[in-house]
Formats: C-alpha cells, sequence, structure tokens
C-alpha cells in the first residue's frame, strides 16, 4: 500500500509524471498503482517483457534526472 500524497509532494509527483511519454506513463501506473508484474503489464499493453523493463528502467532513469537536487518529499520526512 502506497502513502498518500498532499500538497507540495501531489505537485512534484504529477509534474514528475508530466515529464513521461504516454507509454511510461501507463507502464509505471499499472506497475505501481495497479500493482501489475512485469509480466501482466506486456500482457495487457502488447509490449514484451523486455519492452516494459526497458520502459520502466527509462522512467526511473528520467525521474532521478528530475529529482536531482530536489528535496526529499515532505511525506517521507515524517516516515
Amino acid at each position: 500500500m502506497h502513502a498518500s500524497l498532499h500538497g507540495k509532494d501531489a505537485a512534484l509527483i504529477r509534474d514528475l509524471a508530466s515529464g513521461l511519454d504516454r507509454t511510461e506513463r501507463l507502464v509505471v501506473a499499472l506497475r505501481y498503482t495497479e500493482e501489475l508484474t512485469v509480466a501482466e503489464i506486456a500482457s495487457v499493453t502488447r509490449l514484451t517483457a523486455v519492452e516494459v523493463q526497458r520502459t520502466l528502467d527509462a522512467a526511473a532513469a528520467r525521474v532521478r534526472t528530475a529529482l536531482a537536487g530536489r528535496p526529499r518529499l515532505e511525506s517521507l520526512r515524517s516516515a
């Protein structure tokens, strides 16, 4: 189960997601919101499992780059 994000954290997540392309957003949402496996995402999206994993890796790299130098999420500070 994922923690609820509010305020600045939610805005940051929306900002980061807007930097992803359509396929990346879909694959990330299916993986982390719907908690599907790579194989399940491949079946749903008609991508290969390798393409799904590469998409997840590319999205993670974009997010890491976008987060470089930014402060941690507020919700993680209180955890």
